[in-house]
């Protein structure tokens, strides 16, 4: 009995501790269910906080979400919240931080294109191209159909200048997702890049078509026309941008988030800032109007009015248990960002004959930023148009861009400081002069007028050398003005010099500065570094501007980085100077292929 009562209290102690740690388990695991709950609370509110663009708290409930579910929801789903705190990071700007979640995203074995697409633009905002392709390419490989990964890629490709595959990627962005904005102005950008202003025009006008309250895009398409010469379409885009800011100073940006929109930031100071809207704020009616399912643009264009007059807003707020009626005064309050818009449209106008509306404009700029490069060249230019030259030149003395220089080289040709000019306009690398840009080549011209008296007595001058016999001294006469002449009297300047090394072949041999200038760019061309050997070569024609064989390297060089129409320019000198040259009917022949390159596109 003793025996049959121990294994009776043996069998009751075992049952008991059996029961004590399935106790133990049933609570343990209430607790961790309710632990993984509190997770994905976690996650959904860093979602709602991702929307509305509060990326700090949004980071920070993710990361909670991760803490919370340690060993629970799978690599899957730690990956994924990974992904995500990475593209808070990058809308953050803070794209180091960005790639470090990226990248433990794939080291977790995830093979997911948005984490590829969201690295390469990571990749490309730090300027790390070929990272950005290798990424963007894996990103295609998982998931072809994914038209972001072809827009950074193609983007990669524009930095890198494969030109040919970022048109094709940008092209089948385009076919994915016709109506991303974003896709058409990059596009854009590239073709403006290759000197089409009128392919960028176009692919700007889509963008701003599909989101026409777009700074940038509104931006982009008035310079493109301005550039192309299309003054009534950049003065209308101008326009419409110029407005857009007068509204835009309502201080409020918005998204929409599940069919209501909401604030996402509010400037200071600005008429809603001083009305009490905040971040986060839902608007559910305007002007008593529920607006439930209005899709952005139709909420903007409701919201704009008159300076002045004002409009109801009916807000829900976090923090509050009834919705909020609060009531903004419209006002035009231009900011400093406005000075750009005012200093182009001022330089627009101008060109169309308008130069009261013109001078106000760029006087309306500078009173917005007095630094900004923009005011200072259109009130430059205004003062240029007055004769107050002295003025231009003190404006423009920390403006850098082939524009400004030509504006300030015509100031002192005005005045009469010809080698001042001269000098100034010899600065701006020849690639920066181009037939296309409509109005910068109208300066250019208007440069050259302003110059013919220094380039008739030059020619005069080195035409008196010539007769007594000084062949080398007409020949720097003769140097002093090639750049500088028209067309015409460029021809005129090449058949001078060439009659003058006719009469003297030792005129030919290079001087010492630029032999050593052609070398360094025989040893860069051989070693296939055309960027730099073109500089050398350029240094060579400067030293030595009347010998026609450096015209010919400069040529080849610009050739081989496709850079036609300075290819071009150098091969025609190079024929005036050398027109019975052995290899002229090869240089002409060469001037065809590039002809036929540009047209093509390439």
């Amino acid at each position: 009995m003793l025996i049959i009562s121990e294994v009776k209290d043996a069998i009751m102690v075992r049952k008991s501790i059996l029961s004590c740690l399935l106790l133990i388990v049933i609570f343990s695991g209430c607790a961790t269910l309710d632990h993984y709950a509190e997770g994905n609370a976690y996650y959904d509110r860093g979602e709602a906080y991702y929307k509305v663009g509060n990326y700090d708290a949004a980071i920070e409930d993710f990361k909670e979400q991760v803490t919370h579910q340690q060993g629970g929801g799978g690599m899957t789903r730690h990956s994924y919240i990974y992904t995500r705190i990475g593209d808070a990071y990058q809308k953050k700007h803070q794209y180091k931080t960005a790639v470090f979640y990226f990248q433990k995203t794939l080291a977790m074995g995830a093979d997911w294109t948005s984490t590829f697409a969201g690295l390469a633009e990571c990749y490309n905002k730090l300027n790390q191209y070929n990272n950005a392709i290798k990424t963007g390419t894996r990103g295609i490989e998982v998931n072809f159909n994914n038209d972001r990964a072809h827009f950074e890629l193609a983007y990669a490709f524009f930095k890198t200048k494969q030109y040919k595959n970022a048109v094709k990627a940008y092209k089948k962005a385009i076919e994915l997702n016709p109506g991303n904005p974003t896709h058409y102005n990059r596009w854009g950008d590239l073709l403006v890049d290759r000197g089409d202003y009128a392919g960028a025009a176009e692919q700007y006008e889509k963008a701003v078509s599909l989101n026409p309250y777009n700074l940038k895009y509104l931006s982009d398409l008035y310079i493109a026309c301005y550039w192309q010469g299309r003054y009534d379409n950049a003065l209308d885009a101008a326009d419409k941008t110029v407005l857009l800011l007068s509204f835009a100073e309502m201080g409020v940006d918005l998204q929409i988030v599940e069919n209501y929109p909401v604030v996402t930031s509010v400037s200071d100071p600005s008429p809603v800032k001083k009305a009490g809207i905040k971040a986060g704020d839902k608007i559910i009616k305007v002007n008593g109007k529920t607006i439930k399912g209005w899709k952005l643009n139709d909420v903007i264009s409701d919201i704009k009015g008159q300076e002045g007059t004002s409009v109801v807003f009916l807000i829900e707020r976090k923090d509050t248990k009834n919705p909020l009626e609060i009531v903004v005064i419209r006002e035009n309050i231009i900011q400093e960002e406005a000075s750009k818009v005012f200093g182009i449209r001022s330089r627009i106008l101008r060109r169309i004959g308008k130069k009261q509306e013109s001078l106000k404009d760029a006087k309306q700029a500078y009173s917005l930023n007095s630094s900004g490069g923009e005011a200072q060249l259109a009130l430059g230019v205004a003062y240029l148009d007055q004769g107050r030259y002295d003025e231009v030149i003190k404006l423009l003395l920390q403006v850098d861009s082939a524009e400004t220089r030509l504006v300030e080289a015509t100031a002192y040709a005005k005045k009469g400081d010809f080698k001042r000019a001269v000098d100034i306009y010899s600065s701006i690398p020849e690639e920066e002069l181009s037939q296309r840009n409509v109005p910068l080549w109208s300066d250019r011209i208007a440069l050259l007028k302003a110059l013919k008296p220094f380039i008739a007595s030059k020619m005069e001058s080195a035409g008196r050398l010539k007769t007594q016999g000084s062949y080398k001294e007409a020949l720097k006469a003769l140097s002093e003005v090639m750049k500088i002449a028209d067309d015409k009297t460029s021809e005129e300047i090449c058949g001078s010099i060439y009659r003058i090394m006719s009469m003297d072949p030792r005129l030919s041999e290079l001087p010492e500065e630029a032999r050593k200038y052609t070398l360094r760019g025989v040893v860069l061309t051989e070693e296939g570094n055309f960027e730099d050997a073109v500089k050398e070569y350029c240094q060579a024609v400067q030293a030595a501007p009347y010998i026609a064989k450096l015209y010919l390297n400069t040529a080849m060089v610009y050739g081989e980085l496709k850079r036609y129409p300075q290819a071009i320019r150098n091969m025609k000198t190079y024929l005036g100077l050398a027109p019975e040259a052995p290899n002229a009917r090869a240089a002409k022949d060469q001037l065809y292929k590039w002809e036929f390159m540009m047209e093509k596109g390439e």
